[in-house]
């Protein structure tokens, strides 16, 4: 099921049980659709890796139980969350940043950003926004343990930016960007758009440019579009064999008292 719903992806590669890093060595702060694919596949070829990602969702649905409740508010173990992996990027780390850096004190922080936030907006409604913003969609999975803790995340990530900043608008790119700017010391961040490729990044990281690797470019708005659009259909196929078993339970049962 999972496979079919989420396909197979070489840059969306969960981390594996053997798959582990002795520490978090960095942290992406940047909002998701800023390119954090990009960087997620940067990373791990620097080295850097496993890189926590959003897709990790999908196959650690323990996972999204643990940020849905850190997003009500409760205190988590990030140390614990987060044993295993490299370094982490995109929601719903990104929006815990100061904690996990609390966590992990010398891991680096890196606020990936786009051209400009209309771009921001429009990649987000075009991607991962029905998600978060689409009832239908939540009703569709709801069946779907781990597609339905995805959503309740997404939705609870989107409670809390219009919390903070009213309404979903471009002016979250803005706010948020800036908010964190103003958190950390110049030479402790790094402001990234991956249009700039791997200099800024090495040098920050203070690791050698790959010799003939191009800087990763991964434009997975079609991926997810397709993902969400399989899993909508699943979810609603699901529904339709729920209500068919409970049709012909409730035939049987009215034929059998009819006897």
């Amino acid at each position: 099921m999972n496979a079919i719903i989420f396909g197979q992806n070489k840059v969306h590669k969960r981390k594996s049980a053997s798959d582990n890093a002795s520490d978090l060595r960095v942290i992406g702060a940047g909002l998701p659709r800023t390119g954090t694919s990009s960087l997620k596949a940067a990373l791990e070829i620097l080295g850097f890796g496993p890189c926590h990602h959003m897709t990790e969702l999908f196959d650690k649905p323990e996972q999204s139980i643990l940020f849905a409740r850190a997003l009500d508010g409760y205190e988590i173990d990030f140390r614990e969350l987060l044993k295993g992996y490299g370094s982490s990027v995109d929601a719903p780390t990104a929006l815990f940043y100061k904690e996990i850096h609390q966590a992990y004190p010398k891991a680096k922080v890196i606020l990936t950003v786009r051209d400009n936030s209309e771009k921001w907006l429009e990649s987000f409604k075009n991607s991962i926004g029905p998600v978060g913003l689409d009832i239908f969609f939540y009703i569709a999975t709801y069946l779907i343990r781990r597609f339905r803790l995805q959503c309740i995340v997404v939705r609870k990530i989107m409670q809390k930016w219009m919390t903070e900043y009213g309404q979903i608008g471009p002016h979250i790119h803005e706010l948020y960007n800036a908010r964190v700017i103003q958190e950390n010391k110049q030479d402790e961040l790094l402001v990234f758009n991956v249009k700039q490729g791997w200099p800024p990044l090495c040098r920050f990281l203070n690791v050698p440019i790959p010799e003939d690797i191009p800087f990763p470019n991964v434009n997975d708005t079609k991926y997810v579009q397709e993902r969400i659009l399989v899993a909508r259909r699943v979810g609603w196929c699901t529904w339709a064999c729920l209500i068919a078993v409970i049709a012909v339970f409730i035939y049987f049962f009215i034929s059998f008292m009819k006897l």
